[in-house]
């Protein structure tokens, strides 16, 4: 006898067509879920990396702006007192300066590269005691000049990096 669908045979198959396509339709579903979910998640990383990464530059950015404004506050201090006269700083003033100079400098040790370091304890070593002595000042102010040039030519290729 040929085979023939009877309706129970007819149902069976429809039956398995209708499983068979909801298992791909609900795995192509789920694969496609799973890509959208990997996807945001990389678009997210990658953004608190830029962040991230924005974050650490203004902070050395904030770092290098108030010590290089300390260090041309003591050089005004030094040059003022090298000139004299009655609105000339005194030299608890000048040391206060100094003071001012050396914590700014130690935020500026916080965060920014080996290089930028040395250079910013370039300017700080130019002035540690040799401003006891007026007689130092102008080599002093020398010395302070051209560290702090070399530190600020390093601080702008290190916030370009």
């Amino acid at each position: 006898m040929p085979w023939t669908m009877t309706t129970m045979d007819a149902g069976l198959a429809a039956l398995l067509g209708a499983t068979i396509g909801g298992l791909l339709g609900g795995g192509a579903a789920v694969g496609a879920q799973v890509w959208a979910s990997r996807s945001q998640a990389k678009v997210a990383q990658a953004a608190y990396v830029q962040q991230d990464r924005v974050w650490h530059r203004d902070q050395r950015l904030e770092a290098h702006h108030a010590f290089l404004n300390q260090v041309n506050r003591l050089t005004m201090a030094i040059a003022a007192v090298k000139q004299g006269g009655p609105d000339a700083p005194t030299t608890k003033e000048l040391s206060d300066v100094l003071a001012k100079t050396v914590d700014a400098f130690n935020r500026v040790e916080l965060v920014v590269s080996k290089y930028s370091y040395h250079l910013g304890a370039k300017i700080l070593a130019a002035a540690d005691k040799r401003l006891e002595n007026p007689a130092n000042f102008d080599a002093v102010l020398q010395e302070m000049g051209e560290a702090s040039q070399s530190y600020r030519e390093a601080a702008k290729a290190e916030l370009l990096a």
